[in-house]
């Protein structure tokens, strides 16, 4: 669709794979703060980054797909 009036997918799927950026970008500035304030610095803490992506993805895949538009 050219002229720009593409709708977009407003399925629970399509809106919780939307949220891995956010999600990311917070923990990595949580891991940062937590970094300033305790003995523990990001290389001991970057698993954090693969558990929040991890629950994300687990979020995604038992979301409803129910009125998903699109290919």
């Amino acid at each position: 669709m050219a002229d720009g009036t593409k709708s977009r997918c407003t399925c629970m799927n399509c809106r919780v794979r939307g949220l891995m950026g956010p999600f990311m970008l917070i923990a990595v500035g949580v891991i940062f703060l937590i970094g300033q304030f305790t003995r523990y610095g990001f290389g001991d803490l970057w698993p954090v980054l693969l558990v929040v992506a991890g629950i994300v993805l687990l979020t995604q895949s038992l979301a409803s797909r129910a009125g998903h538009t699109g290919s």
